[in-house]
């Protein structure tokens, strides 16, 4: 069989890596020849971003339009197409109509509440083009949706889609516990991008003024953290494992709104595969990973944060819930399970 995913972003974007790149080396061993193609190349996708503004806005979505357009018309060529989180990061009308036209067979997969908003707000000289309901659409056409998270797949299903539920997994043979007791001082630390940056504020507390605590951040926007002795440090592919391996704690605060809701929970997955305990708001798909008490807390309020990362300096309780938190990866969110999942899923509908 022979597959086509066509991703949003290049692999350097968490999502298009978690969710298509590494399964694509590993499903010929099932009998699906894979081909990747995201809507903007790598060197497009970084240097576009950096322009801003208007201009760079502009070549983005031309350039993403023009790849995407060709890239729809030879997909007749493949028996599968699998849609990664949208066709494009704005919404155009007509887009839906190709894809149909072209595609055999559907697959869609969704990881965020793209259906609520676009990835992209639609520049305003392209405002009429917009189709607001464009992943509707395409839950209605797909002969499968794959779905991130339980509140994901009952949004699918509410619109008519066959849906399952697919959570985001990691590689366990390379998201590994470091030795035990390498995380010193006794450190905590927040796994992110620019644009999630501001769930931070949720916590309520500088959790850096603690006494002897290391607090550290990877891939934050310094601009919009305002804890006066926290560490920024840069994300790189390379520094994701060892960062997640120095930690003593992993936080994940999530703002309670329905795109939030629509988060997979990637980061708690990230520290609990490591052996990291996280400690979470209490809402979306962390109800559905961390067992509190087992794997990790939960804290809903300034008081609760503080409260769960003191209880953690305890090395006996943080290794106790480690091990039981990467247990819980290995059985139910690690790549080597998932992958004859989507083999099974994709060859179902070929």
């Amino acid at each position: 069989m022979q597959a086509l995913f066509l991703t949003l972003y290049p692999e350097s974007a968490a999502s298009s890596r978690y969710r298509v790149g590494q399964f694509v080396p590993f499903l010929s061993q099932f009998g699906i020849e894979c081909s990747v193609a995201a809507a903007l190349s790598e060197v497009q996708y970084a240097r576009y971003k950096r322009q801003g503004a208007w201009f760079g806005a502009l070549r983005y979505h031309v350039t993403e339009l023009s790849r995407r357009v060709g890239q729809l018309v030879r997909a007749r060529q493949y028996d599968v197409v699998v849609v990664q989180k949208a066709l494009l990061s704005v919404y155009l009308k007509g887009m839906p109509a190709l894809l149909r036209r072209y595609a055999r067979r559907i697959v869609y997969d969704i990881d965020d509440a793209v259906h609520l908003v676009s990835p992209n707000p639609v520049p305003l000289y392209w405002r009429w083009w917009e189709d607001k309901e464009q992943i509707l659409k395409i839950f209605g056409m797909s002969d499968l949706v794959l779905a991130g998270n339980h509140w994901l797949k009952t949004e699918a299903e509410r619109c008519g889609a066959r849906a399952v539920l697919f959570p985001t997994v990691v590689d366990a043979e390379r998201f590994v516990p470091a030795a035990y007791g390498s995380a010193e001082p006794y450190t905590v630390g927040w796994l992110g991008s620019p644009s999630t940056t501001p769930s931070l504020s949720v916590i309520g507390a500088d959790l850096s003024l603690l006494e002897n605590v290391r607090l550290v951040l990877m891939g934050a926007d310094p601009s919009k953290v305002s804890w006066e002795k926290a560490e920024i440090v840069p994300w790189s592919l390379e520094s994701e494992v060892p960062f997640v391996q120095r930690l003593s704690v992993g936080l994940m605060p999530l703002e309670r709104s329905d795109w939030s809701r629509g988060k997979c929970g990637l980061k708690a997955i990230q520290y609990m595969a490591c052996g990291v305990p996280c400690v979470a708001t209490p809402f979306g798909a962390a109800l559905d990973i961390i067992r509190h008490g087992e794997t990790g807390f939960f804290a809903d309020s300034a008081h609760e944060w503080i409260h769960a990362v003191e209880r953690l300096r305890d090395p006996v309780l943080r290794r106790q819930m480690g091990e039981a938190a990467r247990a819980d990866v290995e059985k139910r969110f690690s790549l080597k399970k998932a992958i004859p999942e989507m083999a099974t899923w994709l060859n179902a509908v070929a």
